[in-house]
């Protein structure tokens, strides 16, 4: 979409000066001073509208006269705001063109039926109609002394540390939504080779979660964001002792864009995120510099974002400790990391032990004086999980009310049952065998959600380890777990050389589950006769 050009109109007025001056000066009137005002201070393209003249820049200097609209005949009027639209259109000959006219209807009126017989899709708006002069008065003068406030410089209480000698750590809290009228980005690109800046564009998906989890009830952004201000701020400390921090008051001029006293140097996403968030304000603790260089700001954004992240599956043995209210990339995987840590601490869980995590590590032998035999990713079962409560077994259970023993009781069952079924893959590394594989984990998963549809139509809705076991029974000499090839439909591929990928997976579980369903349908004759007593 175009974005539109936005034009303020002011009406003129009666009182003038007695000789020739520019249009801006002509017109001394308090309310053509306070809509002059309004105009130059929320729009970039500001122009008179004389009775007589039409059209003027605030620059053309104009003879002073006694014409008004209110004199006109209907026609007269007509005839006026067409020429003005005309003037206009030659100025702005291509776009969109928003019109914000302040000045009574009598200006308005002719301007709106010259734009709609010129058909432009031009659109005016009158951002004080209806209002008296007094009332227009009240509310410019009023809009006047918000701005003058919003310049104002900010104050802020600080503390200041003295780190090394010379250099000065600033800390202290601002509402987040205020961060932009003295702060910018400092974009990383390159101006005629020469490399400039050093932050990265915004990551739009991430800030989206931190925007979602900040609008949320009980959100806590310890974090705080790093600026680096230039020389145009100052500390202004309070009488007292100054070993140590320093009490006192950060004052910050306003300046936003390119010109601002301040760089963010870290925590960009996150200020994106409130700047856009749905609350009306949301204090971030912060902490400042003073950098008169790009390259000191760019020194302390290499330090800050070169440490090592935080390991993922540490991330997730964390989850289920977590109550609060947590972005929805993370709200997601709170039940799965759940349902992980249960099935491999639990006492009688077939996969207990079996998972790696941060603090069950792959078999590597004996570690201080510990046997260690993990050999699955959290990750492969974690997103097998995921999947099962999105559209399977799981989902079904959660939908149903059934609580986390119920679900952990379902998977250790299925996890059992193929154990039971294929000893001899069990337990092993994945190099040795496709069912430890994150490959093999995802795939069983799925015919897992199969076989438990298929067993809740036949009436058992709390499949056991037998009932699973059967299951298994019709595809358990087709799979190449540790040997030998899988027949996919595709070709045949050697046992190892299935990968995780989300294509390798898809075609195992489809491999695995085609060959389930038909043999199921082919032994339901069977079945019905069984369950029915029929000879």
């Amino acid at each position: 979409m175009t974005e539109r050009c936005r034009i303020a109109l002011v009406g003129c007025g009666k009182a003038k000066l007695k000789h020739r001056a520019a249009a801006r000066h002509l017109y001394t009137g308090n309310l053509f001073r306070a809509h002059l005002a309004e105009a130059e201070a929320t729009t970039p393209h500001v122009y008179v509208v004389s009775a007589l003249h039409g059209l003027l820049s605030l620059d053309a200097r104009v003879e002073p006269y006694d014409v008004t609209l209110r004199g006109m005949s209907h026609e007269q009027r007509a005839a006026w705001g067409q020429q003005v639209v005309e003037a206009l259109t030659r100025l702005y000959p291509v776009g969109a063109v928003e019109l914000l006219v302040y000045a009574g209807r009598t200006y308005a009126e002719p301007l709106q039926a010259a734009l709609a017989a010129a058909q432009r899709g031009w659109a005016l708006m009158e951002p004080l109609r209806g209002a008296t002069q007094g009332a227009r008065l009240r509310i410019l003068a009023e809009a006047s002394r918000t701005r003058a406030a919003a310049r104002a410089p900010l104050r802020l209480p600080a503390l200041e540390v003295e780190q090394t000698p010379g250099r000065r750590l600033y800390l202290f809290a601002v509402d987040g939504k205020v961060v932009p009228s003295f702060s910018t980005v400092s974009r990383v690109r390159r101006a005629s080779g020469v490399l400039e800046g050093y932050q990265r564009p915004e990551a739009l998906a991430h800030v989206a979660a931190i925007r979602e989890y900040v609008g949320g009830a009980g959100a806590l952004v310890p974090n705080a964001v790093v600026l680096a201000f230039d020389s145009r701020v100052r500390f202004e400390p309070l009488p007292g002792a100054d070993e140590g921090a320093r009490h006192g008051h950060l004052v910050i001029p306003r300046q936003s864009g390119p010109d601002a006293p301040g760089f963010i140097v870290d925590g960009q996403q996150r200020l994106a995120a409130v700047r856009d968030a749905a609350v009306t304000a949301f204090p971030l603790a912060c902490t400042a510099f003073i950098a008169e260089t790009v390259g000191q700001q760019a020194e302390q954004f290499i330090l800050v974002n070169s440490t090592k992240p935080l390991p993922k599956g540490l991330i997730h043995e964390l989850l289920p400790s977590t109550t609060a209210a947590l972005p929805a990339a993370l709200e997601r995987k709170r039940l799965p990391a759940q349902l992980l840590a249960r099935l491999n601490l639990d006492e009688g869980s077939a996969l207990r032990g079996l998972v790696i995590t941060q603090t069950c590590p792959r078999a590597t032998g004996k570690v201080g004086g510990k046997h260690f035999t993990a050999v699955i990713k959290d990750t492969s079962l974690l997103a097998a999980m995921e999947d099962s409560l999105s559209d399977g077994t799981l989902g079904d259970l959660e939908r149903a009310g059934a609580g986390v023993d119920a679900m952990v009781a379902r998977v250790s069952a299925w996890w059992a049952a193929v154990a039971s079924t294929w000893p001899g893959a069990w337990a092993r590394q994945p190099k040795e065998s496709r069912l430890s594989h994150g490959a093999g984990v995802r795939a069983l998963s799925l015919l897992m959600d199969s076989a438990c549809q298929f067993l809740a139509q036949e009436g058992d809705a709390e499949p056991a380890q037998d009932a699973f076991e059967r299951e298994l029974a019709l595809v358990r000499d087709d799979c190449a777990w540790t040997s030998g090839a899988w027949s996919f439909a595709a070709g045949s591929r050697r046992w190892n050389d299935v990968q995780n990928t989300p294509k390798e997976v898809a075609q195992l579980a489809q491999h695995l589950g085609a060959l389930y369903r038909e043999r199921r349908a082919a032994k339901r004759p069977a079945r019905i006769r069984r369950k029915t007593g029929s000879r």
